[in-house]
């Protein structure tokens, strides 16, 4: 009985219909091209994660880098990297697991190629009493690496999914509860990028020393930026009313504008800094700054973000021995990447906005200046629409399992779904704190808090069912095999949040 009350999550198929591209976010452009019963290369993974890890939050980065202290910023980006390695190689294991545990609940309908499908006719509660007889698996059965209960990852089971298998139903609930709020903090952080790049660019605002300046007809920078909110919104939050899908045309598109605009960056950065004209001082650069490490946190946290999407490429790799390997080699090269950005910006302007390619808003060649101002806007736009039918999925199915009429489905979840966003939008245009508050607290959960429980409630279930014989069977299992690291973690993700809490209650006083 207890292991039928965990196991019995396959047969919530609405549950897992609602939820099947949860946590696709605007990074993930992978999804369209990994089905279940494709292939991919180890290269070609490679490839894929590279390009999840190099998103949008990157463009927040440079300032809180530089705040932070060049030396302080460098030791903590590269632990976090590696914690998300370690929880990164956790999801996988986590994977093999619920896969075992899914073919254990229901064998046969999960042995094919395209057994991630749910049906919408499956029952909601399935009453079959075989649960108990299909796990009387004995450990012999088990030791053989050909049967059907080997640990390679056959079917792709995504955080929701594994959520449902190895939580109790208040941890699913609070699962949903980060996802939406994580959700909810991605939509504020476009709401807020994109009129504000668009500003800019027509209202030439002094972004340095804060002056206003007009744009047209007397209506000031606020104004005009609070306009662009609500037309930005209007636009392209119209999509969340429907159920537009993500085309490969559109994120190929975006994923080359997006290693465009950083290689222009870092190119145009360098040419600053070998012309020593308006660059910073040696004495003004910070070293250590430990009063703004916390918002360095949260967006670092952002920045690594990957767990969520590994679904989708581990479980079509030919070879999955080398995941490990390509989730390592993927991760240190964005490392590599983002401490080459955040160092040029550090030693190239004396005053860093905290949308990056602001910064360039008076280079002399007109195209590239326009070009990397308005990289926000083409490529967060094209990621709003998908992130916010996910948010309004999500909200659907946590507060009920059953049908809605067609005025709450249709209108009152996407209005609930883009309102707040475009509320924080209008009240702050500070992208930095947005994507601190987002990463700190949220992204901490997703990256680190959510696997690390993943691994270690799996870890045990197998153990109880198989013995410890089981663990050694597991290729997919994490290199990290102590359960030391796991609890590291959640004791490190308590600490960063406890230390952003602390400083950012701190600093509410001091400012009273």
């Amino acid at each position: 009985n207890e292991y039928k009350s965990y196991l019995s999550y396959h047969s919530r198929s609405r549950i897992f219909a609602a939820f099947k591209n949860i946590l696709e976010t605007p990074r993930d452009i992978m999804a369209s091209h990994t089905d279940v019963g494709s292939h991919m290369s180890s290269p070609m993974a490679f490839i894929f994660v590279f390009n999840l890890l190099l998103g949008a939050g990157a463009l927040a980065l440079p300032d809180a880098f530089s705040q932070a202290g060049y030396l302080s910023s460098t030791i903590l980006l590269t632990i976090l990297c590696f914690a998300s390695f370690v929880t990164a190689s956790f999801m996988c294991e986590g994977m093999a697991i619920a896969n075992v545990l899914t073919k254990l609940s229901c064998p046969k309908k999960n042995d094919g190629p395209n057994s991630s499908a749910v049906s919408e006719t499956d029952p909601l509660v399935n009453d079959s009493a075989n649960y108990t007889e299909s796990l009387q698996i004995s450990q012999s059965q088990m030791s053989l690496g050909g049967s059907r209960y080997s640990f390679r990852i056959n079917r792709r089971i995504e955080m929701a999914e594994m959520a449902e298998i190895f939580f109790n139903k208040v941890g699913v609930i609070l699962f949903y509860i980060v996802v939406i709020i994580y959700l909810y903090g991605d939509l504020a952080i476009y709401t807020a990028a994109v009129p504000k790049s668009i500003a800019n660019v027509t209202c030439h605002k002094d972004l340095f020393h804060k002056n206003e300046k007009m744009c047209w007809d007397g209506l000031s920078y606020n104004a005009a930026y609070s306009i662009y909110v609500i037309v930005y919104v209007a636009a392209i939050g119209s999509f969340v009313f429907f159920n537009a899908q993500k085309t490969s045309l559109l994120q190929i598109t975006s994923s080359v504008l997006r290693h465009t605009s950083f290689f222009m960056m870092i190119v145009i950065a360098l040419i600053r800094i070998s012309g020593k004209k308006d660059i910073p001082k040696s004495s003004d650069i910070a070293t250590f700054n430990f009063k703004k490490i916390p918002d360095f946190i949260g967006v670092s946290v952002y920045c690594f973000m990957c767990q969520h999407s590994l679904p989708s490429f581990i479980t079509p790799m030919k070879r999955q021995s080398r995941a490990t390997l390509v989730l390592f080699l993927a991760l240190v090269a964005c490392l590599a990447i983002y401490l080459l950005v955040c160092y040029t910006a550090t030693f190239a302007f004396n005053d860093i906005v905290d949308v990056y390619t602001l910064n360039f808003a008076e280079y002399h060649v007109v195209p590239i200046r326009y070009f990397l101002q308005l990289y926000p806007v083409f490529c967060l736009s094209a990621s709003y629409p998908i992130i916010g039918i996910t948010l309004r999925n999500n909200l659907k199915t946590l507060f009920s399992k059953g049908e809605y009429p067609w005025v709450i489905d249709r209108i009152v979840f996407p209005l609930i779904t883009v309102i707040p966003p475009t509320i924080i939008g209008l009240c702050t245009e500070n992208v930095e704190v947005l994507v601190t508050y987002t990463g700190a607290f949220s992204g901490t959960a997703i990256q680190y808090i959510i696997p690390a429980s993943f691994v270690l409630l799996g870890r045990r279930k197998i153990e109880e069912m198989f013995g410890r014989e089981a663990s050694t069977i597991n290729k997919n299992h994490s290199i990290f095999r102590s359960n030391i690291w796991p609890v590291l973690l959640l004791v490190w993700s308590g600490l960063c949040m406890g230390f952003v809490i602390y400083y950012k209650i701190s600093e509410a006083i001091h400012k009273t």
